[in-house]
């Protein structure tokens, strides 16, 4: 009975160790010679039509970065990488965006979805991010000057990830002009492999791309005739503005219109359950009702605001503020504004100003 008992424990051990070497054999990790990743920035400059400004519309845009090149330093056994074959390069690629309306695309923001395609040596354009690990088809080894692992005493120029393509897909059509800041698209892993590999350990990235831009579309809003908007308070006695949060005794506040048209160009489709916004956007804000008008020299303490309200009395936020709009695009939103102190007491004397952007959207 014991020796069955030794027999099975014998064999439960040999199979996990063929486990293991099947799972690792000839693979390793590779890392940037240098310390750090390759950084591939591309930009897009696009004006579209109108047609183009619409739900399903797909930009494709050849990458456009720099085509500098990049070494990287594999993880090899001395077998491997002495070996009569050299070693693979096998590229992972990944991206950190959010999942976008279907397969293959992310999110970069509210209009737009973008699918990447990086070009990897013998395979063409590769979509991102890859379910199985790539082969780029070439033998690493100093017999060519092509070596990648730290034991070879060459090093192969890569620039894996410094060509390819991105599909940019509206999601919403927009007004004006939208920015694309600095983003991060995706990430080119390396790995050696004696043979081909589909999920090589990964190391640190070798290469990282990045997006940003301005996408312009004919149709646009004119507000109040393209005019600066300026609501003045004249002038206020320090002696009435002492209580906190709010405007000095006595004060009324000011009223004023935002005229909008967004009819000169057309409006784009709207998509069902989306609809024409104006949205408040301040530049200096504290617990988004209050747009910082001054703060203090001695603590960079803000100690006047300024409060919007809209027609029923309602603040309205200085952090993505929604303002009714009429839907055909033309029409005007009336407002009141004060001053409050922040910091209750007496202020010190002296002038205060505030700014705001106001930006028409689809969303």
């Amino acid at each position: 009975m014991n020796h069955r008992k030794n027999v099975l424990f014998a064999l439960i051990l040999g199979f996990s160790g063929l486990y293991g070497l099947s799972a690792f054999a000839g693979s390793a990790t590779c890392d940037p010679r240098n310390g750090s990743a390759a950084t591939y920035e591309n930009s897009i400059l696009r004006d579209l039509s109108s047609n183009e400004n619409a739900r399903g519309s797909i930009i494709t845009e050849a990458m456009n970065s720099s085509q500098e090149n990049y070494q990287i330093s594999c993880n090899c056994s001395a077998a491997d990488a002495s070996g009569a074959n050299g070693v693979l390069i096998m590229y992972s690629l990944q991206t950190s965006l959010p999942l976008g309306h279907t397969t293959d695309y992310f999110k970069i923001n509210d209009h737009l979805d973008v699918m990447t395609q990086v070009a990897i040596p013998k395979n063409g354009n590769v979509t991102v991010p890859t379910s199985k690990a790539v082969s780029d088809g070439t033998h690493h080894w100093d017999k060519e000057n092509t070596g990648i692992c730290a034991q070879q005493s060459t090093q192969d120029n890569l620039n894996t990830g410094s060509q390819g393509k991105v599909d940019l897909y509206i999601t919403t059509p927009f007004i004006g002009e939208l920015t694309i800041p600095r983003i991060e698209i995706a990430r080119v892993y390396a790995s050696s492999a004696t043979v081909n590999t589909t999920a090589p350990p990964l190391g640190s990235p070798v290469a990282v791309l990045y997006l940003s831009g301005t996408i312009t579309v004919p149709q646009n809003c004119e507000i109040n005739q393209g005019e600066i908007i300026s609501v003045r308070f004249g002038t206020i006695q320090a002696s009435r503005f002492t209580k906190i949060n709010t405007p000095p005794d006595g004060f009324r506040p000011v009223t004023f219109d935002i005229k909008y048209d967004c009819t000169k160009s057309g409006l784009p489709v709207i998509p069902n359950n989306d609809k024409l916004e104006m949205i408040l956007e301040g530049q200096d804000v504290e617990n988004q009702y209050y747009l910082i008008a001054r703060r203090r020299p001695s603590d960079n303490k803000a100690d006047i605001g300024i409060v919007v309200q809209d027609a029923g009395g309602t603040y309205m936020p200085f952090a993505q503020g929604v303002l009714p709009m009429n839907q055909d695009g033309l029409g005007k939103v009336t407002l009141t504004a004060f001053p409050i102190n922040l910091v209750g007491g007496e202020l010190d004397t002296g002038e205060f100003e505030a700014t705001a952007t106001l930006k028409v959207d689809i969303r």
